[in-house]
Order: structure tokens, then C-alpha cells, then sequence
């Protein structure tokens, strides 16, 4: 991990634990182990470094689900797919979860920024998309699914996350039924 990358993630850590406000550059730079000079050759302000975390975690979310998907497989099989591997990314990094789900409509996070998480989740529009041209979803406007397929994952990790005795294969299981039948066509 470099430098960059562990101011990021301290910096992440105790943004989720006390909040924007609670959390001075100086408590990040002795999380980070390192100097304020090193935070601010890398980021000009806290705004700065929250849009940074804000794309690190959309750029992981992303690449962990593309890598986990084959271009091969059919449009039900890749939209389960991806919608597994956020849920799992979101279950395995808890405090990436709780960080988009507190910043996620923060005015924090600049227009720019979130433009270009957006951006990342490319290959999901295209999915939606083909899957309306092949008759195999639902016509909806795509933001509009997009919203709601975020509501799902965020609400069933915040469900798993605070329950550990559950069946979670199970609860995962019934939990891609339901959303699949949802937009199925």
C-alpha cells in the first residue's frame, strides 16, 4: 500500500467512526503515520480527500465485480452476478459501506466526483441496456432502476450487517430472487 493509499484508508477509518466534522487532518496524518505536509501534497483540502475515498471505493467496488464476472455469460446470469459481488464487496469492507452510504448525497461530494463514480459503473448501464433491446428486463428509465437496485443492496447490507446469526446464504439466495423477479421482463 502506498503512502496515498494509507492516508485514504485512515483517513477513511476515522471519517466512519467520528464523522466530517470530528475528524481534524491532524488525527488522519497520526492514523496515516505520517506528516500534515505528506496529506497535503496528496490532497489540497478534507474535501478533497473525501472525493478521493469517495473514488477509491467506487473504483474497488467496480473492479472487484468485473473481475468476478464472465463476458460470456448471459444477461440474468451477469446482472445476479454483479449484484452479488457489491453485496459481497459492501459485506467484506464495511466501513467502504458505511462511508457511501453517509456520503453518498453529501454536498461534500462534488458533482465532478460523482460523475465519475458513475462513470465506473459503465458496464452495469450496459447491462440494463442490452437486457431491455433482448426483451429480458424491464423498459424502466435506467436511473430510475439504478436507484432502486441501490436501495436494495444498501438496505440488505445494512440488514446483514447487523445481524450476524441469520442464514446468510439463504437470506442472499431470496434476496436475488426477489430483486431479479423485480426487473425481469
Amino acid at each position: 500500500m502506498d503512502k496515498r493509499e494509507q492516508i485514504i484508508m485512515a483517513a477513511m477509518k476515522l471519517l466512519v467512526e467520528r464523522g466530517i466534522q470530528a475528524t481534524p487532518m491532524s488525527a488522519i496524518a497520526k492514523a496515516a503515520g505520517t506528516g500534515m505536509g505528506t496529506i497535503y501534497n496528496y490532497f489540497a483540502t478534507k474535501e478533497d480527500l473525501i472525493n478521493a475515498i469517495y473514488l477509491h471505493i467506487k473504483t474497488s467496488e467496480i473492479n472487484q465485480t468485473l473481475k468476478n464476472i464472465p463476458a460470456d455469460a448471459s444477461v440474468k446470469s451477469k446482472f445476479l452476478g454483479y449484484y452479488t459481488s457489491f453485496v459481497t464487496f459492501y459485506l467484506k469492507f464495511p466501513e467502504s459501506f458505511t462511508f457511501i452510504d453517509q456520503m453518498q448525497n453529501s454536498p461534500v461530494i462534488k458533482e465532478e466526483t460523482k460523475i465519475i463514480g458513475k462513470n465506473a459503473l459503465l458496464p452495469v448501464y450496459e447491462l440494463i441496456i442490452k437486457g431491455q433491446q433482448d426483451g429480458i428486463i424491464k423498459k424502466y428509465e435506467i436511473e430510475s432502476m439504478l436507484n432502486f437496485l441501490g436501495g436494495t443492496i444498501t438496505t440488505f447490507v445494512r440488514w446483514r450487517l447487523g445481524n450476524n446469526n441469520i442464514d446468510a446464504e439463504n437470506q442472499l439466495e431470496q434476496q436475488l430472487k426477489m430483486v431479479w423477479d423485480a426487473v425481469k421482463d
